[in-house]
Parts: structure tokens; sequence; C-alpha cells
């Protein structure tokens, strides 16, 4: 089975691109204060789209079920140690992530110029950013200490409180994919088996209906959000079955069909759910239906020089954002005392986002990659 399988699936890489393009865009909204914009009509059932796009949810959800497919997919690929398998996890994510963290740090201590400057400070993101500085000042080495460990999301509030959300707000995702990491192999075992199953799925019910605690601004705690990874977990398996059939498979035409009525019909994680149906369904779109050549289109666009590009840097993307949005915002607000939100969420797409892009280029080349060499390196892979 596995010498059928290409070493990589590309068309993820382009999805993953455009996931994390879409967070880094919607924070420059929400940070703009965009969160309470009023649409007039006729538009005012674009209003629900608009939000649903800079809360960025079904983006970071797609991400965890494509996570749940990689790891997966990583796991049947390579014959490793639990070591071995932990220990390339950690130079793949902490040297991008502690550089992104110690610009974040840095990067907070703007903020404060920033709220006195804008005629925005009052609006709900901004008011939220300035509950989880406090959260920082009055605890910051507690919450510098669980960030370097990544178990921040295992922390109910009682224990410390917005442990999710400061230092480096996106990274609140990372530390739901550690607490993968560290039972990804285990997890993958406990698939094959009848019994393992119903263990999971006995965590996945006390997680979605008894995990409200671990809300801390976010909700990063492994269990609540595992239905989501065994969905890119089961696609990983699917995948291995019928990717390698090149004339394509009416049961891949329904398994999509059948994710994205799931999610439209139980409203539940319904962006994400076609997201990845489209995503995931277009490496499967092989044959000559209508449907399939509708994928295909969708797969030569993920497989895009641009898209392939973004894919690549989406990890520092992800992460590095976060800082330059509020660097850059200082800078515009010293300028132009007064700016509007309109005009500051402009200059920051116009002018930010081209910063972003480079800054994640160069950490790419000059962080991240020699990281994962050297990753490499200590799991005696070539």
């Amino acid at each position: 089975m596995e010498s059928k399988q290409p070493g990589r699936v590309d068309e993820l890489d382009g999805l993953r691109g455009l996931l994390a393009l879409w967070v880094a865009i919607a924070h420059i909204f929400s940070i703009c204060g965009f969160m309470e914009l009023e649409f007039h009509r006729p538009f005012t059932k674009l209003q629900p789209m608009f939000i649903g796009f800079i809360e960025a949810s079904s983006a970071v959800d797609t991400f965890i079920i494509l996570s749940g497919f990689a790891i997966s997919f990583l796991l049947h690929k390579r014959s490793q140690s639990y070591g071995k398998f932990m220990t390339g996890r950690v130079f793949r994510i902490y040297p991008v992530y502690l550089c992104c963290l110690a610009l974040s740090i840095a990067a907070s201590q703007l903020i404060p110029h920033i709220m006195a400057a804008v005629v925005w400070r009052d609006t709900i993101y901004f008011v939220w950013i300035k509950d989880l500085l406090l959260s920082e000042s009055t605890a910051f080495g507690a919450h510098l200490f669980w960030h370097l460990t990544l178990l921040n999301g295992l922390l109910p509030k009682v224990f410390l409180l917005n442990a999710t959300g400061t230092l480096l707000t996106p990274a609140w995702s990372i530390t739901l994919e550690w607490q993968y990491y560290l039972v990804a192999p285990f997890v993958a075992r406990m698939v094959k088996s009848a019994s393992g199953l119903l263990v999971l799925t006995g965590v996945a019910f006390l997680g979605m209906h008894f995990s409200k605690i671990w809300q801390n601004p976010q909700l990063a705690f492994f269990p609540a959000h595992l239905p989501l990874f065994l969905l890119g977990i089961g696609s990983y398996h699917f995948y291995a079955r019928f990717g390698g059939d090149e004339k394509g498979n009416p049961l891949s035409n329904i398994a999509i069909v059948v994710v994205i009525a799931i999610g439209v019909l139980a409203q539940w994680h319904t962006v994400a759910l076609v997201l990845w149906a489209l995503g995931f369904g277009c490496i499967l779109a092989r044959g000559k239906d209508p449907f399939s050549r509708a994928l295909a289109l969708l797969r030569r666009v993920l497989l895009s020089k641009w898209l392939q590009r973004l894919g690549a840097i989406s990890y520092p993307l992800y992460l590095v954002h976060w800082p330059i949005i509020f660097g850059i915002l200082y800078l515009v607000v010293r300028q132009v005392p007064g700016i509007s939100s309109t005009h500051a969420a402009a200059v920051l797409i116009v002018a930010g986002l081209p910063v972003i892009l480079l800054a994640a280029q160069a950490m790419h080349r000059m962080i991240e990659m020699p990281g994962m060499a050297l990753g490499k390196k200590f799991t005696g892979r070539r």
C-alpha cells in the first residue's frame, strides 16, 4: 500500500497556504475593528458571512482536519520510534514558534500606544486584547513557562486565566497540535481496532460535551477537537485505499458528498467540512463525470505555483503575521494620528500583507528549513 502512494500530497500544501492567508487577513480586519461592522440593505444577509470570515474559526477547523490527515500520512510512511517521531515534530515547529513568540512579546509593548491613538479602541476585539494584556502583565512568568511547554491548552481558567490567548494569540492552535502529536502514534494504532475506536469515540463525546472549563479563552483542549482530527485520520485511510486508482472510484465522489451533507444538514463545522471535502476530494478526482472534472479544476488551482509557494511558508505565515500587524499599525498611527479603521485596514492589506509574506518567506528559509534539516539529522533520516 505504501509503495503506491507518493511521498507528499501537494494539493494539501496549496490548501494550507490559502488557510494561513485567510487567518492573516481575518486578523487584520478584526484588529481594525471590523467585528462590529454593520451591513445595510440589500447586503444585510452578507454580514454573518463576513463575520464568519474574520473570525476564521472555519480555517482553523480545516487545519485540524488537515493535521489529522498529514500526521497519519507521516506515521504510515516512516517506520520510526516514538522518540524519533517527537524529535522530528520538535524541530519542525519549535524554531519558528520560539522566534514568533519573541517577536510577539516585543510587539505587545506597542499595543498600549496603539490603543491610546486609534479611534476604534473601544471595539470588541481591542477590548478583548486589552484583557489578554492584563493577564500577561499579572502573571507573565507563568504564561511564558506554559507557552514554552506548549501545554497551555490544558490549563483551565481557574489555573491560569487566558492561557491560550496571551503572548502569541494565533498559537492557541499550536498547543492543540502539540497535544495531538503527543498521542498521535497511539491514536493511529487505536483506529485500527474496534475497541480502540470505541475508546476514541468515548473520549470525543466527553471532550465535546464537558470541555467548557478549558475554554481559556480559546478552546485548545485536544479531546474537544478529537472528532475533527479523526475525520482527517479517516480521510487518510480512505486515501490509502483509493488514492492510487488513476481511473477514479465512484466511492470517492460518494464520500465527498456525504461529508458535505453532514456539515450542511447537521450544521456541524459546516464551512470546514465543505472546504475539506472539496480540497481532499480534488486529490481523488480522476473520473470523467462533471463532478470529478470540476474537482480537477480545483486541483489545478491548488497545484498552481503561487499557492504551492504560499503553502511552503504557511506555518511561519500563520504565526508571524500577528506581531507584524501590530508593528506596522504602530507606525501607521504615529504617522497618521486619528486614522480611520477603514484606512488602517487598507494600509495593512496593501502595504502590510507583502511585508508579512516576505517575513514568512525569510523565516521559512532561515529558520524553518534549517530546523527541519537538523531534525532529520537527529532522527537519522536523509
